[in-house]
């Protein structure tokens, strides 16, 4: 049995997980699947939070696990797992992005998706006036994020966003081959995703290999396919 950590993307929280977590335990696993700092029910301020807080949040959590620990993070929650490698290392298994941001050290998040400027992800950003969060316009949402999820759950999950912290994006990565290097890496693409294009998915992984995993999915696959979603992590957890 494994221990795994969900890593929430941009305006989530752990929430987005709800489906994937019971699938998990069911099987005897032990999962956290946690908030970040200013997101989900998180009281932190969104427009102060930093990358190192993201950091800081999950680096804690990781210290308290008996075992090393699957680390998981979906769309711009790669850009946290990555660091959270390099600082952590040894309490980590593997990590695995799932249709992910993956910038190169000296990169941000940002730099990522400025590689494909005209994407709706891109187009459908609304920047908050003070510049320290932004959010997704809401008639964009549904084919952005929630293209094949059921209405029901695209509903509630569209209740439940919140601003993002605009650090995550802008903060460049600081990582080294000896440590985030050293931890293996896997890439579950999603190549019906219409935030994070398969083009872009491919490019990044190219850039930093990954052993990679194909989904025929949209972008939130823990809502369109937890099952196939859960086979792909148990399988990772015991190569």
């Amino acid at each position: 049995m494994a221990t795994f950590m969900l890593v929430h993307g941009a305006c989530t929280g752990g929430w987005c997980w709800e489906k994937v977590v019971p699938l998990l335990e069911a099987n005897g696993h032990k999962v956290c699947a946690p908030d970040l700092p200013g997101l989900g029910k998180d009281p932190t301020p969104p427009a102060n939070v930093t990358l190192a807080d993201n950091v800081e949040k999950l680096s804690r959590l990781l210290d308290k696990m008996d075992e090393p620990v699957v680390l998981v993070g979906h769309s711009l929650g790669g850009v946290t797992i990555s660091q959270v490698a390099e600082a952590r290392r040894r309490k980590l298994k593997a990590l695995v992005y799932i249709c992910a941001l993956l910038p190169p050290s000296g990169s941000c998040g940002r730099d990522m998706t400025s590689m494909e400027p005209d994407t709706m992800f891109r187009l459908a950003r609304q920047v908050s006036p003070d510049g320290a969060t932004y959010t997704f316009a809401r008639d964009k949402l549904p084919s952005l994020f929630y293209a094949d999820v059921s209405p029901e759950d695209r509903y509630r999950a569209m209740e439940r966003l919140r601003p993002q912290p605009l650090a995550i994006s802008t903060t460049p990565v600081t990582l080294t081959e000896e440590r985030f290097g050293s931890v293996p890496r896997w890439y579950i693409e999603c190549t019906h995703d219409h935030a994070i294009r398969i083009n872009l998915q491919r490019l990044m992984v190219k850039s930093t290999p990954c052993k990679v995993i194909t989904m025929e999915c949209g972008h939130s696959p823990f809502f369109s396919n937890p099952e196939e979603l859960v086979e792909h992590l148990e399988a990772i957890a015991r190569a």
